[in-house]
C-alpha cells in the first residue's frame, strides 16, 4: 500500500463490497445478531433485553450500535471490541478477512480509536446514521485514561464539530463540549486543561473561516471553558433518558414498583422509582445521571422542585443512592448521579413468587 490514501480506499472497498457488517458477522458465526434488534454479542455484556442494532447508513456503509452502552461504529471497531484488539490489529484482521493481502498496513492517522460510550449518534429508529468513517471515537483503557494517541483523538473530536457555515459557532462548540464530557465519563477522569486546549485549538483552527472576525481566540476559548461547566447531559445520554421515560410511561399503576419502606407511596413516588430502575437497567455500570427537570417529566404536572423533593425522599427510604449531587432548578445544567438499590429486593420477591414444579 502507498500510504493512508490506499489504506482508506481498501477499507472503504471492504466495507462496501467485500465484507460489510452483516457478512462479517456471519463469518464470525454471529449472523443471528446482524439485524435491527438483537441481543448484544460483545464480551462482558449479559444482554437480557435486545439492545444491539446493525443498520446501513445513508452513505451506503454499515454500522453497529449497542444501545446499552457497549459502543458503536463500523466493522473494524466491532472486531476491536469483540476480540479485544488494538485498532491496528483489528484493521489487519479485517483486511485479511476481506481477502486483501495480509501485509501489515501502515498506521492510519485519519482513523480514530474506539470509544466506550457512544456520543453523538442517535438510534437507528431516528434514521440518522454515522456520516462516514471520519466520525471520531474514543480510546478507553479500562477506565484508566486515554491511550498514547490522545492528541489524535482530541483533534478528531474537533474535526467532527468544526463549523462549516457562519453563525454556527455556538452550536458546534456546544456539541464539542458535550463530546468531551462524554469522553471524561468514559475514561473516568476529568480532562486536563492542556488536553482541552488541544481540542479547542484544533476546532478554532478548522472553524476560523466561519468565525466572527471581531472575536479573538481568547474570546472563543473563554466561552468554551465556561460551557464545560454547563453540560447537563454528556453526548449520548439523551437517547437513554428518552428511552427510559417512554418505557415508564407505558406502565400502568399496577405495574409500578413498590417502595418497600413505604408501601402506601403515591404514584408519583412509584413512577419516579420506575424511572430510576429503567435508567439503571439501561446503563451498563448501574450508575446514571438524571436532572430534576428531566425527572419531573415522569408525571404530568410534576414540577422540578417536587421531583427534587421526592428524589431525596426515595434516597432516604433506600430506593436509590445519590452518588453525586447536581443542582436543583429549572435552568440547572448539572445533573445528579444515582444508583438504583432495589435490584436484590426485587429479585428475591420474584424468586418467592415462583411456583414449584
Amino acid at each position: 500500500m502507498n500510504g493512508n490514501g490506499d489504506l482508506r480506499q481498501k477499507i472503504d472497498d471492504a466495507r462496501r463490497r467485500r465484507l460489510p457488517m452483516p457478512e462479517l458477522m456471519a463469518k464470525l458465526g454471529l449472523a443471528e445478531h446482524a439485524k435491527k434488534s438483537a441481543r448484544c454479542p460483545l464480551p462482558g455484556h449479559d444482554d437480557r433485553h435486545p439492545s444491539f442494532s446493525v443498520f446501513e447508513g445513508k452513505d451506503g456503509f454499515w454500522f453497529w450500535k449497542c444501545h446499552a452502552g457497549c459502543g458503536e461504529g463500523d466493522e473494524i471497531l466491532f472486531l476491536s471490541k469483540l476480540k479485544g484488539l488494538s485498532l491496528t490489529k483489528a484493521m489487519n484482521l479485517y483486511l485479511d478477512m476481506a481477502d486483501f493481502p495480509s501485509s501489515r498496513p501502515p498506521k492510519c492517522h485519519e482513523y480514530p480509536e474506539p470509544r466506550e460510550c457512544p456520543a453523538s449518534r442517535k438510534s437507528p429508529e431516528c434514521h440518522e446514521y454515522p456520516e462516514s468513517l471520519e466520525s471520531p471515537v474514543f480510546p478507553v483503557s479500562n477506565g484508566q485514561g486515554l491511550d498514547g494517541e490522545k492528541e489524535k483523538v482530541l483533534k478528531a473530536f474537533a474535526a467532527r464539530n468544526t463549523c462549516t457555515e457562519r453563525s454556527t459557532a455556538r452550536k458546534r462548540r456546544w456539541q464539542l463540549v458535550r463530546d468531551l464530557r462524554a469522553l471524561e465519563k468514559g475514561i473516568s477522569r476529568a480532562l486536563e486543561i492542556a488536553e482541552l486546549v488541544i481540542a479547542f485549538d484544533e476546532w478554532h483552527r478548522r472553524s476560523q473561516p466561519f468565525l466572527d472576525p471581531a472575536k479573538t481566540r481568547d474570546d472563543y476559548l473563554a466561552a468554551f471553558l465556561a460551557e464545560l461547566r454547563k453540560v447537563r447531559v454528556p453526548m449520548g445520554e439523551g437517547a437513554t433518558l428518552n428511552k427510559a421515560l417512554e418505557a415508564v410511561s407505558k406502565l400502568s399503576a399496577f405495574e409500578l414498583p413498590v417502595v418497600p419502606a413505604y408501601l402506601g407511596a403515591p404514584e408519583s413516588w412509584r413512577r419516579l422509582t420506575a424511572l430510576h430502575r429503567e435508567l439503571s437497567r439501561l446503563c451498563s455500570n448501574g450508575k446514571y445521571f438524571l436532572s430534576y427537570r428531566d425527572a419531573a417529566k415522569v408525571c404530568d404536572g410534576l414540577s422540578h422542585q417536587q421531583a427534587h423533593t421526592i428524589t431525596f425522599a426515595l434516597a432516604s427510604v433506600g430506593v436509590i443512592e445519590i452518588v453525586s449531587n447536581g443542582k436543583a432548578g429549572l435552568n440547572s445544567r448539572e445533573a445528579a448521579k444515582f444508583r438504583y438499590l432495589l435490584w436484590e429486593t426485587e429479585s428475591a420477591e420474584a424468586d418467592d413468587d415462583e411456583i414449584p414444579v
